[in-house]
Parts: structure tokens; sequence; C-alpha cells
């Protein structure tokens, strides 16, 4: 099995994320579905978020022993830090949510703080235990699989735009469960689901993008998977907030095939054949 692994990691890597989500998540569908009276709450769902990271901490092991997990950690020095990007990330979500948050003031419709304090599917527990649970889950949890591991062994083999959609299609199929569990998910129609499928595929170029740039710092990347679920999965941005915000990432996202390049995706661009670092970002 270990050989296997090893001359499939990627795959492998896929298979096991899938298997330890879906497994977490299906207590929570069960109780949803009425397939068992056994009551389980809905901050069950961020439990599944953990399977990429452990199934990424499995695979690299069996695959690479020590070496691998090493590989993996390594992309979470702070070394990797670049204050620049930082910044820029935490701006591209928390810009257009001033942006919409003064729209609302003007028309005198800003829900009050208690809302922005509470997310979907979590009980009330503050803003920055909120921030603090999303960045652990769906932030570490999720990316150690998505971007720290999967993409740069991707990427080894396929330009960064091809990378990326095959990452796509992996992440989008593993949501599956979360449609049969979790309300904002339940209540999509076919159009929203249309919507969601392409707002996670521009949320996909945008990350690539982030993670290239930084040289594979996970902790810019992390950080801000943290603070745009924060602030569109808040009981207070249903409506105008989430969307102006995911709106600007989706934007953004497409600016960078653009400026980068689909090959590299990076905060690089080409000019006269010569490779160009956006120094002010450095």
């Amino acid at each position: 099995m270990s050989a296997l692994i090893a001359r499939h990691p990627v795959a492998a890597y896929f298979v096991c994320a899938y298997a330890i989500s879906w497994a977490l998540w299906l207590p929570r569908v069960a109780f949803v579905q009425g397939w068992w009276d056994v009551v389980v709450p809905e901050w069950w769902h961020y439990l599944g978020a953990l399977g990429p990271a452990s199934a990424a901490l499995l695979i690299a092991t069996t695959s690479e022993g020590r070496a691998g997990a090493s590989r993996l950690g390594r992309q979470f020095s702070p070394g990797l830090i670049r204050p620049g990007w930082l910044a820029f990330a935490a701006a591209t979500v928390l810009v257009p949510f001033a942006c919409a948050l003064a729209y609302l003031a003007v028309r005198g419709t800003v829900p009050p703080y208690a809302a922005f304090a509470r997310a979907n599917n979590l009980p009330e527990i503050g803003l920055v235990a909120t921030f603090a649970v999303h960045t652990l889950t769906f932030g570490i949890g999720e990316e150690t699989g998505w971007r720290a591991y999967a993409l740069p062994r991707l990427q080894d083999r396929h330009g960064a735009l091809t990378a990326t959609a095959y990452l796509f299609v992996g992440w989008a199929g593993w949501h599956l469960p979360t449609f049969y569990e979790n309300p904002s998910f339940v209540a999509m129609s076919a159009g929203t689901v249309a919507g969601w499928l392409g707002g996670l595929a521009l949320g996909a170029v945008f990350l690539t993008w982030l993670y290239n740039s930084t040289d594979g710092g996970m902790l810019t990347v992390v950080a801000w998977h943290g603070l745009f679920n924060t602030v569109t999965a808040s009981m207070a941005t249903p409506g105008v907030i989430a969307a102006v915000t995911s709106t600007a990432v989706m934007l953004l996202a497409v600016a960078t095939l653009a400026i980068a390049g689909p090959q590299e995706l990076s905060g690089f661009r080409r000019v006269g054949g010569r490779r160009i670092v956006w120094s002010g970002l450095e």
C-alpha cells in the first residue's frame, strides 16, 4: 500500500481527505436527513474541515517519511511571511467589507455588532474566537491539504492554472456532504450552486496566486481563508456584505490571470521577456 501511495501521492491524498472529512460529516448528515435521532449540533460541521490537513500529514508521512512531514511544516514558517503580502491579503477582504458596510450605513441598515460576532453553525463565542475557529479549521484544516500539500505537487507537473483547475475539481467535490447537512448549502438553488462553483473556482485561482507569490508562505494563505470565512459566514453578512466581498475577490482573481499569467500565477509579471517582481509587496 505504501508503495502505491508513493507512486500516486496526490490521488492518495484526495481519497484520504474525502474519506476522513466525509466520515466526520456523516453523523451530521444522518441527523439532518432524519436517518437517526441522535442530535448532532451545527458546529459539528467544522470537524470535517480537519480532513484535508489530516490526510496531507498521513500521506506525506507514508510516502516520504519524516521528510514529507517536514516539507509541510516548513511552509508554515514565520520566515515566509511577507508583511506587504499579508497586509494586501487582508485588504482584499476588509476593503470590500468596509465599502459594503458604508453602503449599509447610508441606508441606515447596518446590522448590530452581535450579529457580526456570531457565525453560521457556531454558538455565540465572540468575534475573536470565531476568527480563531475559522482559521484553525477552514484555514489550517483545509489549506494544509489543498495548498500546502496538493498544489505544489500538481504544479510540479502542470502549469499553475492547470494545477489549480485539477485542485478545484477535488476541492469542489469534497464539499458534497455539506449540501445535506449545512443549512447554508441545503438552502442553495441550482443557480446558487452554479454561482458558488464559479466563486470557488476563482477563489482557487486567487489562493494559488497568493501561495505562489509568497513562496509557499502558508500563514498568509491560512490567515486570508480564516478572515474571508469570518466575514462571509457571519450572521450579519448573508446579503450585501458577503456578495460584495466575494465579488471583489472573484474580480481580483480574474485580474491576476491577466497580470501574472496562467503558467506561473504569482506576483510576477513579464516585461520584455524579463521577470519583474512587484517590489512594493515584498
